[in-house]
């Protein structure tokens, strides 16, 4: 075996042992907390590449639970640093992908353990789902399956968006599902184009939270069902206004008179002016306004298109270097700029400089121009990160639908 590989399966069979204690003696208490069922399968492939659509955070133990199989997982590199990871690497083995940077290393990684026969796993979104439908799903990872040449598994959940919607201030009770799809072997691929992968991929991952709802009767009960929605509803379709969408308890409002009550399925039960059954559909809405709407929206430079005052916690990573700027930051977002503002200082880079741009978790939000320079923020107040990136997209060219 060479160097490098033996560095790559350096810890395996430790991890191995933590995936089976953790998979006998927690695995009972995580499906009991999560309402968590899933069809028995049984894996025939030795090594592989397991994708699966991202609804929860314990993603990654739902996998390993319902696949009764060892693999490192792809997260985000912040998992890798500080306390967490000084538990986590050794424990599990995470394999760290810098958010909105390329992922060239992360790539590079996955190949080395796929060849030294230590599978792995991914979530080929990149982040939750926000509004309960599979996010995007770049066709760069139908090319890393063709290129890897191992086995692929496609692993899809339901009933996880509306158990803990990404948004939500607060979590519900009812089921989760889980299900392996398929298991594509490297013979079979091996007959497959990169576009035919792309759309089995696709396929396989694809859920509507809302129809599974429909299908099954599920209901998801808790306190306060509506909070948090204004984090990604941020373009309210009666008025037009970006921030103007307000929550309390299970309701829903804008000052213009809209008016809609989350229900336990996950459904709006329509009030005034409100003109969309689910979140999905008010998603999908605000996604195509942007895209149809961008050309005019660039011609904005004199008054920004959106702004939060004072509401962010600012970091800046410069050469590696995190540095903390500011507890009360602005952020502006004009047709042809984004302008950061704080108590001792300011920065403004146009649309062509920022590089990469996403959220995290609901507060938080992260732009990079080139590799040495980041800016990451997280919100203080209730207000959307999500409008800053779809309208990063929309006014960079980058489709967003």
């Amino acid at each position: 075996m060479q160097p490098y590989e033996s560095r790559i399966t350096k810890g395996v069979g430790f991890q191995r042992g933590v995936y089976a204690f953790c998979r006998t003696f927690i695995g009972p208490f995580v499906r009991l907390a999560l309402h968590f069922s899933y069809r028995p399968c049984r894996v025939r492939s030795r090594t592989f590449l397991c994708l699966g659509n991202h609804t929860q955070n314990l993603d990654p133990a739902l996998m390993v639970i319902g696949t009764r199989r060892h693999m490192r997982f792809v997260a985000n590199a912040s998992l890798t640093k500080g306390a967490a990871g000084f538990l986590l690497n050794p424990l599990f083995g995470i394999i760290p992908r810098e958010k909105g940077a390329k992922g060239d290393a992360a790539i590079a990684l996955i190949e080395a353990n796929l060849r030294a026969g230590v599978s792995v796993g991914m979530f080929p979104e990149g982040n939750r789902s926000w509004d309960g439908e599979t996010e995007y799903i770049s066709p760069r990872t139908a090319r890393l399956v063709k290129d890897t040449g191992a086995a692929l598994l496609t692993y899809r959940f339901t009933g996880g968006y509306l158990l803990r919607p990404r948004w939500a201030e607060h979590g519900r009770k009812g089921p989760m599902r889980g299900e392996l799809v398929h298991e594509y072997t490297p013979e079979e691929l091996s007959g497959m184009t990169v576009e035919d992968i792309y759309a089995a991929i696709c396929r396989d991952l694809r859920v509507n939270a809302y129809e599974e709802q429909a299908a099954n009767g599920d209901v998801y009960r808790g306190h306060a069902l509506a909070e948090g929605l204004q984090y990604a509803a941020y373009l309210c379709p009666h008025c037009m206004r970006f921030g103007t969408v307000e929550t309390k308890g299970d309701w829903i409002t804008c000052s213009c008179g809209l008016t809609a009550k989350y229900l336990e399925t996950g459904w709006f039960e329509k009030g005034m002016y409100m003109p969309f059954d689910n979140f999905a559909q008010w998603n999908r809405f605000q996604k195509r306004w942007v895209q149809e709407h961008c050309g005019e929206l660039r011609q904005q430079t004199g008054a920004p298109i959106v702004h939060d005052d004072s509401c962010f916690r600012l970091t800046v990573k410069r050469d590696g270097v995190y540095t903390s700027l500011s507890d009360s930051a602005s952020v502006a977002m004009y047709g042809d700029r984004l302008e950061l503002s704080w108590e001792n200082g300011s920065a403004s880079y146009r649309m062509e400089e920022i590089t990469g741009y996403g959220t995290f978790l609901s507060r938080s939000m992260y732009f990079n121009c080139g590799p040495a320079l980041r800016y990451q923020m997280v919100a203080t107040k209730p207000v959307s990160t999500l409008k800053y990136y779809a309208l990063w997209r929309g006014l960079s060219g980058r489709a967003y639908l």
